[in-house]
């Protein structure tokens, strides 16, 4: 019998990060393989999981939801048994009474599937031909080269995102978003307070452009407080989760544009040490350099607005929300962004072989 665990985005570093049976994030911002479990298994286990996204539950599957406050209790989606309890001392009474059973095809599958997912993950984070710079490639070298026990903030959007899905946990990394509420620039006023909360732990805020605009004002209190947190920008020169949502329901994208300034240059103006990355060849020992400064930076890199974010299961309504959007961008003179869209997809695609 195959037992696995999929966890929520709002659990990436709680779960058991190194258990083997492990296929990953479900949901919106979740990968292939975690839907593929959730999506085929017959019966799934709620650990106090008060998941929102009903398209992502399994269509046929026995649900059992165990969960300590009972207002939570199928109140998101139809279940088969519900439980009030803590996770805990519940699972340990009901584990004796489990059959233990031998077949293994279900698990050998979603392990299979977990394994090519892993890969497709691994392949987006190269660096590419080096012409632009892939967020998921400065993911990668944020992970990389920030400390073991870091603490990581991220905006609302695609930042969100990159660091969930390229950003390695290890038990002692902690995340913390905005991933009930999905506020905007959520993410350096929460470095703001993780850094005094934490004062001996490095604190990293992925920042979108978008989002860091909003509150620039909090570059002066990180340098009048001389709070040595370190903001990635993630200048793509868009409010890309939101131009994407649009284009997926099949609608041009209007006011989305960003007109950045150079936040390098700002955060120097208020007295931050700053870094500025537009070249994808130079970003790792720009990287390095950034995060082992002793005070307070910031470093603003380049990147690349047209990057997509492939859902965990694409449906047709993705494709003919696609499809219409690509109609009218065309009949619009936006033919440069079609063209850099099929560019994009079937560079995906090339990954999903």
């Amino acid at each position: 019998m195959g037992q696995f665990i999929a966890h929520t985005s709002r659990a990436t570093d709680i779960v058991a990060y190194d258990n083997p049976y492990n296929v990953g994030m479900t949901g919106l911002l979740g990968i292939h393989s975690g839907f593929h479990m959730m999506s085929e298994c017959d019966t799934l286990i709620l650990l106090g999981a008060d998941f929102a996204w009903g398209q992502f539950y399994p269509k046929h599957a026995k649900i059992i939801q165990i969960d300590r406050d009972a207002a939570r209790l199928g109140r998101r989606h139809p279940i088969t048994l519900g439980l009030q309890g803590d996770v805990i001392p519940t699972l340990e009474k009901l584990i004796p009474m489990l059959e233990e059973r031998s077949e293994d095809q279900f698990l050998n599958e979603c392990l299979e599937v977990s394994k090519k997912t892993q890969a497709i993950l691994k392949a987006e984070e190269k660096i590419g031909d080096g012409k632009v710079i892939h967020p998921q490639y400065m993911a990668k070298l944020l992970s990389q080269y920030a400390d073991e026990d870091a603490l990581f903030t991220a905006d609302t959007g695609t930042c969100w995102v990159w660091a969930l899905r390229h950003i390695k946990v290890n038990g002692l990394r902690k995340f913390l978003m905005s991933l009930r509420h999905g506020t905007m620039a959520n993410s350096m006023p929460m470095a703001l307070g993780l850094k005094k909360a934490y004062p001996n732990r490095q604190v990293i805020a992925l920042c979108g452009d978008g989002g860091l605009a909003m509150l620039m004002g909090d570059l002066l209190t990180i340098n009048q407080e001389d709070l040595p947190i370190k903001i990635v920008v993630v200048n793509n020169g868009a409010l890309d989760f939101v131009e994407l949502e649009m284009k997926a329901e099949g609608l041009l994208n209007n006011y989305t544009d960003l007109h950045n300034p150079s936040f390098a240059k700002i955060a120097q103006a208020v007295g931050i040490k700053a870094f500025e990355v537009k070249n994808a060849l130079e970003l790792d020992g720009v990287m390095q350099e950034f995060l082992a400064h002793k005070g307070p930076a910031l470093i603003d890199v380049y990147t690349n607005r047209s990057e997509l974010v492939m859902p965990p299961s694409i449906d047709l309504g993705n494709v003919v929300g696609m499809a219409t959007y690509s109609a009218k961008a065309i009949l619009n003179g936006r033919i440069a962004d079609v063209e850099t869209l099929m560019a994009n997809t079937l560079q995906s695609a090339k990954h999903e072989i």
